[in-house]
């Protein structure tokens, strides 16, 4: 009988789930309910032509996404903000349903708010040539919309923003930071965040943080072109966030997928921001992360949204839009056409990510040097810049800190160039790696595997060597014995 009791056991062992954490990551789904689209007119079409993401795709975007989850099944799905449009209640209905369908088929979710999901003036209900306020969520609706999905009972929360902690699985804190509509972290926000990672890291547990705008600038200068580019005081929560024992911080609101290395201040640690483009914004990007079953490294994979069932030449679209919109944008700024259709290669360039990678930089890069004295004798433009407080050297190290991907570009110890698609990063050493009660291997997590080990050293007492005997005496009476193997046993089947 007892032979029969382990064959069984060796049986499920070999067919226990992986011991990886794989971890979805989103950002900047923006997506639109179509229930704010009564009727196609001049008004939504005009809406439609003054921006660059494609919102007329949102919703179909979301859908595909969602059943591509279902059908990957990883253990977590994490959204970096943005998650609406413009932070209307009938988009907020529309993503809780599609989350709703995931965390029903065992796939944890977690949200935090963007600068556009507590309402924004573009919150409208279009109707032919007429348009009209729509209804937005305020930061309590949000908190109650998204219940399930990092505001329940089993997280932590901070009591000023919507910033939370939570252990979606044992070992690994997730903490989602709220940084505002404008990127600012207050000084109670931040002590709470950092005092939440110090707290995990004292107790042998990884940490991963994450919130919508980018904690530091990818590309040197650009926060001085873009408002609210990265979060404020950026240098400060950097540090702090380092000092706190944070590797990685997930990020999103500039819609390109760009991954960056920086150090503190005295340069004796690091931490990576892992910026993750939108799926509505050329080329329509979302992460696969997976977590090793120590803990020790996370892997960054890059893919895309190519097709959908109404486009089975998506990406093309996305990318003759992003296109589009580039050259109204370069066309703003300089008349010549060549220099227009540089600055458009440029900014297409930077949204595929890794730049450095692509010949087109090196050969934009020499486009530029060939006739750069042209725009700097261009009156106009100079004084454009003198009013940012720039001159020519300063948008010169903005360009080529893009297409060489170097953040900090030039700077002295912080430099760095990191593959934007895809990444392993070791995770910091644990100071007090966590035990568990029953891990008789010392894998880090209990299965079946755990208790064919514990039954073979009852039978035979001498196989003890090299395992956690302690974990073994679940019931805590000195004596290791069957007990003990139907304890482990019953835990594992819940």
């Amino acid at each position: 009988m007892m032979r029969l009791f382990l064959c069984v056991l060796v049986f499920i062992a070999t067919t226990s789930a992986q011991a990886q954490t794989k971890i979805a990551v989103l950002s900047d789904i923006h997506v639109m309910s179509p229930e704010l689209l009564v009727n196609d007119g001049t008004a939504w079409q005009n809406f439609l032509n003054s921006d660059r993401k494609l919102l007329d795709y949102s919703h179909e975007v979301y859908d595909v996404l969602i059943e591509k989850f279902l059908a990957d099944k990883p253990d977590i799905l994490l959204i970096t903000g943005d998650l609406t449009k413009d932070g209307e209640k009938l988009s907020h209905q529309y993503v809780v349903a599609g989350l709703d369908r995931l965390r029903e088929a065992g796939i944890h979710v977690y949200v935090i708010p963007g600068n556009h999901d507590r309402g924004t003036e573009n919150a409208l209900i279009f109707d032919g040539d007429t348009k009209s306020k729509a209804e937005v969520a305020s930061g309590a609706d949000f908190e109650n919309i998204y219940q399930n999905y990092g505001y329940n009972s089993s997280s932590v929360r901070e009591s000023t923003t919507l910033t939370y902690a939570c252990e979606p699985v044992r070992g690994l804190v997730l903490i989602g930071i709220d940084s505002g509509n404008n990127g600012s972290l207050s000084a109670t926000t931040l002590n709470w965040v950092c005092l939440q990672a110090e707290k995990a890291r004292n107790e042998g547990k990884q940490v991963i943080a994450m919130m919508h705008h980018p904690l530091f600038p990818h590309v040197n200068n650009l926060d001085r072109f873009m408002g609210s580019y990265r979060v404020n005081d950026h240098e400060n929560v950097r540090n702090r966030l380092i000092d706190a024992g944070v590797r990685v911080i997930l990020t999103g609101h500039v819609h390109m997928s760009d991954i960056a290395k920086d150090y503190n201040t005295e340069l004796k640690d690091y931490i990576y921001d892992v910026n993750t483009g939108s799926p509505i914004s050329y080329p329509c990007d979302y992460r696969v992360m997976t977590l090793s079953k120590d803990m020790k490294q996370l892997s960054i994979r890059t893919g895309h949204v190519t097709e959908l069932p109404s486009n089975d030449n998506f990406a093309k679209t996305a990318k003759a839009r992003l296109q589009g919109y580039a050259q109204k944008y370069a066309s703003n700024i300089i008349s010549n056409e060549m220099f227009i259709n540089i600055l458009t290669s440029m900014i297409t360039l930077h949204a595929e990510g890794s730049e450095n990678r692509s010949s087109d930089s090196r050969s934009l890069i020499s486009l530029y040097k060939m006739g750069s004295s042209i725009l700097k004798s261009n009156a106009s433009l100079t004084a454009k810049l003198k009013a940012r407080g720039l001159t020519w050297e300063d948008a010169e190290t903005t360009m080529y800190s893009m297409l060489e991907d170097k953040s900090s570009y030039g700077i002295e110890g912080h430099e760095d160039q990191t593959n934007d698609l895809r990444l392993d990063i070791e995770m910091p050493d644990l100071p007090n790696p966590i035990t568990l009660r029953g891990d008789i291997n010392r894998d880090g997590e209990i299965n079946i595997v755990d208790v064919v080990i514990l039954v073979n050293i009852i039978l035979d007492k001498s196989l003890s060597y090299g395992y956690n005997m302690e974990e073994a005496d679940l019931d805590g009476n000195g004596v290791i014995n069957i007990t003990d193997a139907i304890s482990l046993l019953n835990i594992i089947l819940g």
